[in-house]
């Protein structure tokens, strides 16, 4: 009993992980998602008739069914079953990664203005920054809702730059030109912190979030 038990738990298990993986396959395949099921490996194509002459084996009741469980031919079928497994969930994060990489916006490293009186909107773009940009290791079951995920993310992008630009727009020249200069690598420099800039910045806590740094 211990065998027959030892033997169903591993074979249900792995079972159950590569009936998920051709779901979740499926459901890439909804998303237009390219994904190329893993080719089958060696081991596993030799042992399935190995497990079905066992398998008929079995009900010879002259037979030792626990050497039977216990025999190469079953641990080698579980064992081909766990590697096609391991594969299929590989297959499958390369294949999320991959959308990942072809949805990622070119301008998605571009310094983005921060918005004083605008926080929320600075951290839905650095929320997105991040969902983007961060490799995707699984595991595979999360790759569909992933990709749903992602694909928000461009939109909301997009409507995050849109939304920037327009209160950019909005800003008077000299004050929208400091914005701009004070996101760049190297800064605003202080010739443009002119009066009018300085009360901007004392305005409503326009300041906040802004420092001084010696070159």
């Amino acid at each position: 009993m211990s065998a027959i038990t030892a033997a169903c738990t591993r074979a249900e298990s792995l079972t159950s992980d590569l009936a998920s993986c051709i779901q979740i396959g499926v459901e890439l395949a909804a998303l237009d998602v390219e994904y190329t099921p893993p080719q089958v490996p060696p081991p596993a194509i030799k042992a399935i008739p190995q497990l079905r002459r066992t398998a008929t084996q079995t009900a010879d009741p002259s037979q030792d069914l626990t050497d039977r469980l216990r025999s190469g031919a079953i641990q080698d079928a579980l064992k081909a079953a766990e590697i096609t497994a391991k594969l299929f969930q590989k297959a499958l994060v390369r294949a999320a990664e991959a959308e990942r990489i072809l949805l990622r916006p070119a301008d998605l490293d571009r310094p983005i203005a921060s918005m004083p009186g605008h926080e929320s909107l600075q951290a839905r773009i650095s929320k997105i920054q991040t969902s983007l940009s961060r490799p995707f290791t699984g595991p595979a079951a999360d790759a569909p809702a992933a990709v749903e995920r992602w694909r928000q993310h461009v939109a909301e992008w997009e409507e995050a730059c849109d939304e920037i630009t327009q209160r950019l727009a909005e800003l008077p020249a000299e004050i929208k030109a400091f914005v701009e200069a004070a996101t760049s690598e190297r800064g605003a420099p202080w010739s443009m912190l002119t009066a009018t800039v300085r009360e901007w910045l004392d305005t409503d806590d326009h300041g906040d979030g802004y420092e001084v740094h010696k070159w």
